[in-house]
């Protein structure tokens, strides 16, 4: 409890009024042991918030200083209050039962933002060990996406670091595959390339992840923002698995992906021959025909290109047959030009029998790419004369009337 100076004022009077007056000078003694009495029962020993004079007040009011200046223990006081009380707000018990519900989560996001560097070392601090737990929580990797966005590039170390051996298996985890992906995008460093890139050094790992529908995600992001200089070991794996992962939904995304972001001669042309191994195969695949219409527009000018359209041409009559490969066959008569279409009938085995004869069905559908753009002209023409006999019609039945409105 703090004294007013009222009460430090009294007591130095008090004092000098004590040492001017004594017994001698005094007629009645017992005024004076009256006043002693008074005085003795202002300043008790029940006062204890007061110290003795002695220690606070010099001799006269002259010299006393009202309001004696702080030693600064009150500032450190309150600085260490404030630390202690952000520690008990952020630590990890508090955190993890934020997690609980959707709206403290987001309370504590809130407050995530407004932090300084200091506070966020002391939340990955806390946090550690636990990350793990955190991007999986349905609640928690919203946390971590938005930590990982206000955090510099050592602590997104730190957080890697021990993430790292686990990047494969938990990027297919439902709630796992969000931070992730953060973190693969902020990635800037070498350092960090290699870290990421550390868990999807074994075959299986890789195909896994590429198979799996948010692994596929995330293999598309290390393909994307990673620079391909640094991931050929990556390349050398993936590479493998192309007829595989062509011919299923998820990782045929991270194909045309890798193949779009891909331009190492070696690889592409690796890619170009397990492709034309596989060709028939993965053509007829409901996933695999759209990679080869993605090569076949992508190529379409290349040196590969060249060699894709003659691979389609030779195979034109199994791939017309097979419905999904038949798309191919489609699209393939759409890109060519006039010429290149007259060239390739011109070359293409029992012509006549596909027009009408008795061997089409050894080529099914394959009349419907052919003849489309015809079939598209006849009806034109047949509609153009159709709507022109039905103007000359009214016309020659407005004149009639007009005629029969005259002989009237």
């Amino acid at each position: 409890m703090s004294v007013s100076p009222e009460r430090y004022c009294l007591g130095g009077l008090m004092k000098d009024i004590e040492k001017e007056i004594n017994e001698g000078d005094c007629d009645n003694s017992n005024d004076v042991t009256a006043f002693k009495s008074s005085q003795d029962k202002i300043f008790s020993s029940n006062d204890t918030f007061l110290p003795p004079f002695n220690t606070l007040f010099s001799p006269s009011l002259e010299n006393y200083n009202f309001f004696p200046e702080s030693n600064g223990s009150e500032e450190s006081e309150k600085n260490d209050e404030v630390e202690n009380e952000i520690k008990s707000q952020f630590s990890l018990k508090n955190i993890l039962a934020a997690f609980n519900s959707q709206k403290s989560t987001k309370q504590l996001q809130k407050i995530l933002s407004e932090e300084s560097n200091e506070t966020i070392n002391l939340i990955i601090n806390e946090l550690k060990g636990n990350f793990r737990e955190v991007i999986k929580n349905r609640n928690g990797n919203y946390f971590c996406s938005d930590l990982l966005k206000v955090c510099n590039q050592e602590q997104r170390i730190k957080i890697l670091t021990e993430l790292s051996p686990f990047i494969s298996e938990d990027c297919t985890h439902e709630f796992g595959t969000h931070p992730i992906q953060n973190l693969i995008e902020l990635s800037s460093s070498e350092e960090e390339y290699k870290l990421l890139l550390a868990s999807f050094n074994d075959y299986n790992k890789v195909l896994l992840a590429s198979l799996s529908q948010n692994g596929s995600f995330v293999i598309q992001k290390l393909i994307v923002n990673i620079p391909e200089k640094t991931r050929v070991q990556f390349n050398l794996i993936f590479v493998q698995f192309i007829c595989i992962l062509s011919r299923d939904m998820y990782g045929l995304c991270a194909v045309k992906k890798f193949i779009g972001y891909t331009k190492n001669e070696l690889i592409v042309k690796q890619v170009f021959n397990t492709i034309i191994k596989n060709f028939v195969s993965i053509a007829s695949n409901q996933y695999g025909n759209y990679l080869i219409q993605y090569l076949l527009e992508k190529w379409w000018k290349t040196p590969e290109g060249v060699y894709l359209k003659k691979i389609i041409a030779s195979k034109f009559q199994i791939l017309s047959g097979n419905h999904f490969s038949s798309y191919i066959c489609r699209l393939f008569f759409k890109l060519c030009s006039n010429e290149e279409k007259k060239e390739f009938l011109s070359n293409l085995n029992n012509y006549k029998s596909i027009k009408g004869g008795s061997q089409q069905t050894k080529l099914p559908n394959l009349n419907k790419f052919i003849f489309e753009e015809k079939d598209k002209k006849d009806k034109k023409e047949k509609k153009e004369k159709k709507e022109k006999k039905e103007k000359k019609e009214t016309k020659e039945n407005k004149e009639k009337n007009v005629n029969n409105k005259n002989d009237e």
